[in-house]
């Protein structure tokens, strides 16, 4: 185990695992390119709910992050599940969702910190313009993914595809909202 570790083969694991996300997040693949397997899944998943925990804490701690993250992987399954369903390609679930959630980590990990920015802004008073729009640039460069994928699992345009996906957005931002009203700033 530690060669393996000293001679890089875990990074090249690391690598091989991250790379058709990175792909798909350029559009330079699709959400059929991953295998069908429910580990992939199960590995993206955990991933999305701890980068998505990440986003939140700063704001609402380690409890409520989980609770919100946690629902916020569920509406992604259930809204993947029932977008599939409706236009008859219930097949492209495993491969529909892990695009989703891994592209959604490969993402949240560059607007990581321009979150953190933007929560320190308004804790001190103060406003980062320059944050703030690199951030909304980066949450429009995660629509435009997400209606890649969807434009693919559900075999319709780009522009049916961004709609799709910003259904998704709005119906979360919607529930969390709705389930968590957001706290007071200190």
């Amino acid at each position: 185990m530690l060669r393996a570790c000293v001679d890089g083969r875990p990074f090249q694991v690391v690598y091989a695992l991250i790379q058709p996300f990175v792909k798909i997040c350029l559009l330079n693949a699709d959400p059929q390119d991953l295998p069908i397997s429910a580990m992939l899944l199960g590995l993206t998943l955990g991933a999305y709910l701890l980068i998505t925990m990440f986003m939140i804490m700063p704001v609402g701690g380690l409890s409520l992050s989980l609770q919100e993250a946690i629902l916020e992987s569920a509406l992604l399954l259930a809204y993947t599940h029932v977008a599939l369903r409706l236009s008859a390609h219930p097949e492209r679930y495993l491969q529909t969702v892990s695009a989703l959630a891994g592209t959604s980590v490969i993402i949240g990990i560059l607007a990581l910190p321009l979150a953190y920015s933007l929560y320190n802004s308004a804790l001190y008073g103060h406003s980062s313009a320059l944050a703030l729009i690199a951030y909304v640039l980066v949450y429009a460069w995660l629509l435009v993914v997400y209606g890649h994928i969807y434009r693919h699992a559900l075999s319709t345009g780009l522009v049916i595809g961004v709609l799709v996906g910003l259904g998704y957005i709005i119906l979360t931002s919607v529930v969390i909202d709705a389930v968590f009203p957001s706290p007071e700033l200190p």
